[in-house]
């Protein structure tokens, strides 16, 4: 049920899409309708970015630049499309997200820890959810479909934390840090391919290379590890930035067509 919750952003719509031409018919369709079912895994590749940080707390005035830079994982991912007409396709896609690890920030947060240095400082994960419009060029008869498409796309950064080299030195100081991203909105945009195993076949070999982009706030924050009654956390150090999250994945997946 959780899974699902993070598809509602976009999944209210296409129900709405779904519904709607079902029972009113707007496209004029009278036969079965193709719907396709795609499992598999992906390899993702985000880029780096330079985030200018600003001080949250106007304690210090401090300002700075870093470069975030995540490093490449495997997932896994699904999708569900439906065909109503010939050459186009409506998908919608989910990519479950593995733990990135980025660094770089830590000459500049960690101010009590000087000469240390850290190779991966953050560690996040980006659960992201599409949904596409596809056009296929070539006649339904072919058994290789080639596609483009394009869509909106929603980054749901689920969980994330300090790595815990940091959080053990931090602790060594009496103090605590803890790191989060807010969710996005953003777009995103594919090619692929359907390799098809017969005319007569429901099964297929998909291949995909997925482009998607969020903007994002990043915070990171340094704190007292034993807060004054009333148990309010004391803040050492706060620091956020807009950061602009920009994968690409390149997919392989097994696929099922079925009809109603």
């Amino acid at each position: 049920m959780k899974r699902m919750l993070k598809f509602s952003p976009i999944l209210a719509p296409l129900a709405l899409a779904l519904s709607t031409t079902a029972s009113a018919g707007p496209l004029g369709l009278t036969g079965p309708q193709d719907f396709i079912v795609r499992v598999g895994g992906y390899y993702i590749s985000a880029g780096d970015d330079e985030v200018s940080f600003v001080d949250d707390t106007f304690l210090s005035g401090d300002a700075f630049r870093s470069n975030v830079d995540p490093g490449s994982e495997w997932g896994w991912y699904m999708n569900l499309e439906w065909k109503p007409v010939e050459h186009w396709g409506i998908e919608l896609g989910y990519m479950d997200g593995d733990n990135h690890t980025s660094s770089h920030a830590d000459s500049f947060f960690l101010q009590d820890l000087e000469g240390v240095e850290y190779r991966d400082v953050t560690r996040f994960d980006a659960d992201i959810s599409t949904l596409s419009l596809k056009f296929y060029p070539l006649d339904d008869t072919c058994m290789v479909q080639p596609y483009i498409g394009g869509g909106i796309s929603y980054t749901d950064f689920s969980t994330g934390s300090l790595n815990r080299l940091v959080r053990d030195d931090l602790a060594e100081f009496d103090r605590r840090g803890d790191f989060d991203m807010g969710s996005s909105w953003g777009y995103t945009w594919q090619m692929g391919m359907d390799f098809n195993f017969g005319r007569e076949s429901s099964w297929l070999v998909n291949v995909a290379a997925v482009y998607t982009r969020a903007d994002t706030d990043m915070r990171l924050r340094r704190l007292d590890d034993a807060p004054p009654p009333p148990a309010v956390e004391r803040v050492l150090e706060s620091y956020s930035g807009d950061y602009i999250y920009d994968p690409w994945m390149f997919n392989l997946s097994v696929g099922y067509k079925f009809s109603f």
